[in-house]
């Protein structure tokens, strides 16, 4: 008996992988654009006098991740006309499940929602975001979906291996854009461990608010993908249950328990402004630095593999672009780090005229990525030996800094994406420096000519405290993580703080996957 329900489950398996994973028609809907600029609403006027004198458009970093949390809850609660979102990644965990009500609650006081959401991650969430999508006011769409054994991640992915051309390519864009008013973009998913909320690992990373110019072409964006061939509507892809009454009520009474984050008691003085969006919004002003600024968005047909071979008009080309102005110093940070051989090529024109290059990025024991850090390690000693400083995050260091976050007893990843070029211009969003990133993922980044929070974010950043540096051995070819200074340096001949786990997916599946998949 047992040996016949495993036959069934393999000829079954086997079935599913030979039908067709092709995604269905798109059900056809007329094309939606984001609201006039102007200042119909209250977020508008607020845009407008923050932003008064200005030549273009104004920013506001937000390096605290509970800030940055409290900030889009701002915009959410004010906002009286859209709220257009755009993620990556959204978790069905406390945080995920909160912004989920709160944009319920706007829905029903008349804001037009839309959600557009990467399908990779989106299983946690998925009953939430059906159920969201059954309010007036709201669509949701789900972009590139998997079309096949939907119950979890592993089984998303499994039931697709025959449609790897197609679902290896995905949407990594972030955005929360409120009333075309204001908006925030950069690394942040939405998840706990996005917000330091996660109880065991919790990432470092940062966002910026931003009003003016920018905003609308971030809206233009947003559309071009909402609008595009590959967002479908979540209707089309989950199947449908119940009746539009009850999935409200259903989503209104799974969220009924959910509660706020906690306000934050433990924000250094040094951050204080960076967490009064709130308070700033209900005062009608936000202190904001002007600066010129451009936005570099991945055509929306880089899903279709349209630039595995050309990177003609990507964010990752406009990057190689950028770095290749660096006079005195370029700063990069990134959790994963491959640069290939075009990467190295840029490096090498780089220390040819001098440019001191300092990355971060993160070490073994930190990333939630080994088989990536396998890619990375190839290139340690080459980039060691032309001059590059190398940084690797700690997640033990970084916790007791408490520079960039309270951590309590969790541990610290990295996860922002930033380059600082001659501590003059920034470029910021959601561009790993890797092979997936540059060939596909669509990316987006938004390069801000500003002195002033150019030095702010690098004082922010602590590489000497949070960080192992790594250095050539006396031979030459091994490489040294080395933690402390002076009487308290010390020297590792190997992975601190790594287990055997991520030592054996780096070492060895590491070296199995393309490059460029990593």
């Amino acid at each position: 008996m047992v040996n016949g329900i495993r036959r069934a489950a393999v000829l079954l398996a086997v079935q599913l992988l030979m039908s067709c994973a092709a995604l269905p028609p798109r059900p056809p809907e007329p094309p939606t654009v984001a609201i006039a600029a102007g200042t119909q609403t209250r977020l508008q006027r607020v845009a407008a006098e923050s932003t008064r004198g200005f030549a273009q458009s104004g920013f506001q970093m937000l390096p605290v991740a509970t800030g940055s949390l409290q900030a889009r809850l701002a915009l959410a609660a004010r906002a009286e006309k859209s709220l257009d979102l755009q993620y990556f990644e959204w978790n069905g965990d406390d945080t995920g499940r909160y912004l989920l009500a709160v944009l319920g609650l706007a829905a029903e006081r008349g804001v037009r929602v839309r959600l557009l959401v990467d399908d990779l991650h989106s299983d946690s969430a998925e009953a939430l975001l059906s159920g969201l999508a059954a309010f007036d006011n709201v669509q949701v769409r789900l972009f590139n979906p998997f079309v096949r054994l939907r119950g979890s991640h592993l089984t998303k992915l499994v039931s697709s291996l025959d449609d790897l051309g197609r679902v290896n390519h995905r949407m990594h864009n972030k955005m929360f854009v409120a009333d075309n008013a204001f908006a925030i973009f950069g690394g942040r998913n939405i998840g706990d461990a996005y917000f330091m909320r996660s109880a065991v690992r919790n990432f470092v990373d940062l966002d910026m608010l931003a009003a003016g110019p920018l905003v609308q072409a971030l809206s233009a964006s947003f559309d071009s993908y909402w609008n595009s061939d590959f967002s479908y509507p979540i209707d089309s892809v989950v199947p449908v249950t119940a009746g539009r009454a009850q999935r409200q009520a259903d989503f209104r009474a799974a969220l009924a328990s959910t509660a706020p984050p906690p306000p934050d008691r433990t924000v250094p003085r040094r951050y204080g402004p960076y967490v009064r969006v709130a308070e700033d919004l209900d005062a009608g002003r936000l202190r904001l630095v002007p600066a010129h600024a451009e936005l570099r968005v991945d055509p929306v047909d880089k899903i279709a593999g349209t630039r595995l071979i050309d990177r003609g008009g990507t964010v990752r080309a406009f990057v190689g672009e950028f770095t290749r102005t660096a006079r005195t110093e370029m700063v990069g940070i990134s959790p994963y780090l491959v640069p290939g051989q075009l990467g190295m090529q840029a490096i090498e024109g780089m220390r040819r005229r001098g440019v001191r290059i300092r990355v971060l990025t993160n070490s073994l024991a930190a990333t939630d990525e080994p088989v990536v850090y396998g890619g990375y390690e190839r290139y340690v000693v080459p980039m060691l030996r032309l001059g590059v400083e190398i940084h690797e995050l700690s997640p033990s260091l970084v916790r007791q800094q408490a520079r960039l976050g309270r951590f309590g007893d969790s541990l610290g990843m990295l996860h922002a994406k930033i380059i600082v070029v001659d501590r003059t211009r920034v470029f910021i969003g959601s561009l790993n420096f890797d092979g997936r990133s540059e060939r596909y993922n669509t990316e987006l980044g938004v390069l801000i000519d500003n002195a002033e929070i150019a030095e702010d974010l690098l004082d922010m950043l602590d590489f000497a405290g949070s960080s192992y540096r790594l250095r050539l051995a006396a031979d030459g070819e091994r490489i040294e993580w080395i933690s402390g200074s002076g009487e308290q340096e010390q020297a590792h001949e190997r992975e601190p703080e790594a287990d055997a786990w991520s030592l054996f997916k780096a070492r060895f599946l590491g070296k199995l996957l393309p490059e460029n998949w990593l």
